[in-house]
Parts: structure tokens; C-alpha cells; sequence
């Protein structure tokens, strides 16, 4: 196994073990950019209606699907079969245990795997799903096995981080302690969402999401922060429409499908 793999799993490992979680002063530490989520609503409600919507009968591959909770979610909609893989071994035994607890195991299947090289054979899968995974993987091989494993007529919904606004990344090189160094230097930018189009013949971008919203993230813990982030983020409804802005957004989602075979 390649270095960076071993780095990816032996953090993950780490991050989502019990042991951490038990000890709140170090799983503080070591997660203190979940703060940044707490404003992340309106990509939530984007994909988890895009996935009820698209999921329905299909089989559905969740691609490093860390603890599981997408899985489980969507397994809940009236999927047919729902897939994770993860490289992280904790991570798989988290979502087993529980896909368990919400009974739900009958549809649902975890993997250990490297997403980069998948046991899965050509034409597989309806949907794939990813959420803050691309960043972690050798994107062309990435982009190719989830090509290879998607049927004709898949789709590959993709929420990811952007690396072009230079404040979110100076955060993201002065706090390696929240991810691998690989991760960071791999942030998503527009050419590498767009290299996707040497494997799918459409790339779909959905919306891009958090720029002033992020000033609410202070106020997440007052009774006002509902009313501040609904006005933050109306006024990045209308800023990230604009061309010299919208990359600058922390988040960004997008469908890639007509996946093109053959395309090693």
C-alpha cells in the first residue's frame, strides 16, 4: 500500500475509533472543524433530497462512506442495495454496527476497500455518492473506477470543498491536525472538477454554498443563529451566482454521469 493510503487510513482509524470519542478534551481537538458544519444546511437538505429522489430501487455505491450515517439514511428511502466502502477498517466497523441499530443491515453492505482500485465489477452500480472524499483519493484514478463501476445511464453525485479562497486554506495549512497532509494539499479546484470530463461526458454543477456564511459559525451556540445564517445565507444566494465569487465558496456540489467506458 502507497504511503499516502497508509497516512489516510491510519487517521481515519484513529479519528473514528471509540477510544477518542471517549476522551472529549482530545476528540475536541482533533475534530474542531465540525464547528464549520453547523452552517451546512443547505447542502444537506440538497443531496439528501437528490439521493431520496434518485435512489429509489437502485442499487447505490456510498463511496468512503466513513461511520455509515449516509448509508443508513438513504437505506431508509427505498433503495434496493446500498454499498459502502471505506479504507479505514474502524470506520466499516462503525457503520456495520450501526446499520444494526437502525435495522437496516438487510439493505445495506460495508466494505473494506481501496476506492482507488474497487473489487466491483464493470457496470455495477445506479448511483454513486460521495461526500468530502474526492480531496483524500488520486483523483484520475478515482474518477476512472467510479466511471468503470457506474452503469450507462449512472450518476455520481460529488459535495466537496474548494481550494481556491485563500483565508479557508491558510486555515486548512495551519491546523494539520485535522487532516492528513495529502488532503490538504488536494483540495478541489475548478480544473480538477472539470477533469472529470475525461471520464463523464456531463458535469453538473448543482449550487456552490458558504462564503459569508461561515460569519455565523461564532454565533452557533446563541439562540440567534438561526436568524443570522438565514440572512448570511441569503446573500450568498445572490454572491455565488456571480462568476468572480463563486469559487471562492467553501463548498461545492456537482453530478457527473454518461460515464465513458474504456476510459484507462
Amino acid at each position: 500500500m502507497e504511503k499516502r493510503k497508509i497516512e489516510e487510513k491510519e487517521y481515519h482509524d484513529f479519528i473514528r475509533d471509540q477510544k477518542l470519542k471517549n476522551n472529549l478534551k482530545e476528540f475536541q481537538y482533533y475534530t474542531s472543524n465540525l464547528k464549520y458544519h453547523s452552517i451546512a444546511r443547505k447542502t444537506k437538505l440538497l443531496w439528501e433530497k437528490w439521493l431520496s429522489y434518485e435512489c429509489q430501487g437502485k442499487r447505490v455505491l456510498d463511496y468512503c462512506c466513513g461511520d455509515g450515517a449516509v448509508a443508513v439514511k438513504i437505506a431508509k428511502t427505498g433503495v434496493d442495495e446500498i454499498v459502502g466502502i471505506d479504507i479505514s477498517g474502524v470506520s466499516i466497523e462503525n457503520a456495520k454496527k450501526l446499520s444494526l441499530e437502525e435495522k437496516v443491515d438487510k439493505k445495506t453492505k460495508f466494505m473494506v476497500m481501496d476506492a482507488e482500485n474497487m473489487e466491483f465489477e464493470d457496470n455495477y452500480f445506479d448511483i454513486a455518492y460521495e461526500h468530502g472524499a474526492l480531496h483524500h483519493l488520486n483523483l484520475e484514478k478515482a474518477y476512472s473506477e467510479i466511471a468503470r463501476v457506474l452503469k450507462p445511464n449512472g450518476k455520481f453525485l460529488c459535495v466537496e470543498a474548494l481550494g481556491h479562497n485563500p483565508i479557508i486554506q491558510y486555515y486548512r495549512e495551519k491546523t494539520p491536525h485535522l487532516r492528513t497532509e495529502y488532503e490538504t494539499k488536494h483540495i478541489l479546484r475548478k480544473k480538477e472538477i472539470y477533469l472529470a470530463k475525461k471520464y463523464f461526458k456531463k458535469v453538473e454543477i448543482l449550487g456552490f454554498f458558504y462564503l459569508f456564511s461561515l460569519l455565523a459559525v461564532p454565533f452557533r451556540n446563541f439562540r440567534i443563529f438561526n436568524v443570522i445564517l438565514t440572512i448570511l445565507e441569503s446573500i450568498d444566494e445572490i454572491l455565488l451566482k456571480l462568476p468572480i465569487l463563486k469559487w471562492q465558496a467553501w463548498q461545492v456540489v456537482f453530478v457527473l454521469s454518461e460515464p465513458i467506458k474504456n476510459s484507462k
